[in-house]
């Protein structure tokens, strides 16, 4: 076979590996829709399978019709020449077939990203390690691995790995590949199966087959570093907290504590010093980290462009523009507060999803909050959650992260402030009505668009009216 033949072949080989790629399910949980359950992703695995195909290629089909015409003729001229060009013909084809069926490669694909969790609109690189079940050598591959968003991709070429060698040469069945993903948004994906393509020596059939399973990349928001100049944050002065290391005695064991080395003696509790008889010192007060609390509008009542994907009966998904832009506002707002020195508290108008910042003294406090972002969805909530009274709260300034809130979330808004606490909201192209009911309640307000940039809005709430410049 000529090499121009060989590329050609390849090219064509390149091209359905891609259409095959491009058909594989949408197998993920992407930002701001309801999600799947276990049973869904095993439906869209199974629909994957589908696609497995063993097919004549064109040189094969047209090695069949020759074939059958052959056979007419030989049969009707009784030419016993012909029937074997017949008959050779058709098993040209279909001994290919059969070849591939038995040569079926069987291979692990272990996936490793790097990073593992990445933000949205950057890239993240995929190693794929590759290692041969069979007893013997796979064939030449083209491959691809399958991914739940519509990407350019150029397929690969794996040349054939062999078995395993003895005397304690690397083992030749395990090979490695990479590749580099760009995810354009938050969520949680899953990647996979690998899907390669072979065909046998003569080229008239191919295989086109998905081997190993998926694995999941989680995805953040994209955080932005909110510059200086936004609201005043100096009534957030946290709660006192006074450090007891006891429980029971009067007020002075309450105060004071065993004397240690190093403690001036300007410090010594003389009267508490004679009563133990030990030195005694009088306890510091320390003052916590000042708060500051978050609540983002996850109801999905509180989206006004919101998209129903009802394809699904059982698992509908919601996506809004509104909502991304909320959450990726919430993102870049907590690192900027926690990296600030405040306590962050994150709170949600429908049943929590997202967790908590960790504690200062854990050096991956921000990971567990950043990651449950990428799954966060809207929820079709009911009105409980909202109707209880709220508890007991720290005092410091309160934000939120709303597009366009009903009253029942409005009444809830303006219950969480205190007289003495700032308040600020940013809203998502809101209904005028919301912005004047939560200004009379003491909030200042920023009205925003799903286009604007975090930082401005960030800006304008310094501002007198706190209206992002342009917006209206």
């Amino acid at each position: 076979m000529t090499d121009r033949r060989v590329r050609a072949r390849r090219r064509q080989q390149a091209e359905r590996a891609a259409a095959a790629v491009r058909r594989a399910p949408r197998g993920q949980t992407r930002g701001g829709t309801a999600g799947t359950s276990g049973d869904s992703e095993a439906r869209a695995r199974s629909s994957l399978d589908k696609t497995h195909k063993l097919l004549p290629t064109a040189r094969g089909v047209g090695t069949v019709v020759v074939g059958v015409v052959a056979l007419a003729v030989g049969y009707g001229t009784d030419r016993r020449e012909i029937l074997v060009v017949a008959l050779a013909a058709l098993l040209l084809v279909g001994g290919g077939m059969l070849l591939l069926r038995v040569r079926r490669p069987r291979l692990e694909v272990v996936r490793l990203f790097s990073p593992p969790v990445v933000s949205a609109g950057t890239n993240v690189q995929v190693a794929l390690r590759i290692r041969n079940l069979s007893a013997g050598p796979t064939p030449h591959l083209i491959w691809n691995d399958a991914s739940p968003w519509r990407e350019p991709s150029v397929p690969n070429e794996l040349g054939p790995v062999g078995p395993a060698t003895s005397g304690g040469v690397a083992d030749r069945r395990i090979v490695t590949a990479r590749y580099e993903l760009h995810p354009p948004r938050r969520g949680v994906y899953e990647i996979g199966p690998l899907v390669i393509e072979h065909e046998d020596p003569f080229g008239m059939a191919r295989s086109t087959i998905a081997v190993g399973g998926t694995d999941r990349l989680v995805v953040v928001p994209a955080i932005v570093d909110l510059p200086a100049g936004g609201p005043a944050l100096s009534d957030g002065e946290g709660t006192a907290q006074l450090v007891q290391r006891r429980v029971t005695g009067n007020d002075d064991d309450l105060t004071t504590r065993e004397y240690r080395t190093g403690d001036a003696l300007r410090r010594v509790h003389w009267r508490a010093s004679a009563r133990r008889g030990e030195l005694m010192v009088r306890q510091e007060e320390h003052r916590s980290h000042p708060d500051a609390r978050i609540i983002l509008e996850t109801r999905l009542t509180g989206y006004g462009d919101v998209e129903v994907d009802d394809t699904d009966v059982w698992h509908p998904s919601y996506s809004s523009e509104a909502f991304e832009w909320g959450v990726r506002m919430l993102a870049s707002l907590g690192v900027h507060l926690d990296g600030s020195g405040f306590q962050v508290t994150v709170d949600e108008t429908a049943p929590t999803q997202l967790e908590q910042f960790g504690e200062r003294w854990d050096g991956s406090r921000r990971e567990a909050f950043l990651t449950s972002l990428a799954g966060v969805v809207l929820k079709d909530a009911g009105p409980a959650r909202l109707e209880r009274p709220a508890a007991n709260e720290t005092t410091g300034p309160i934000f939120a992260v709303l597009g366009d809130p009903e009253e029942l979330t409005l009444n809830w808004l303006i219950r969480r402030r205190r007289g003495s606490d700032s308040g600020v909201a940013f809203l998502v192209e809101p209904r005028e009505a919301a912005v004047t009911r939560l200004t009379e309640a003491g909030w200042v307000c920023v009205s925003v668009r799903p286009w604007d940039e975090p930082q401005a809005a960030w800006k304008a709430a310094s501002s007198e009216a706190g209206y992002l410049r342009g917006a209206h």
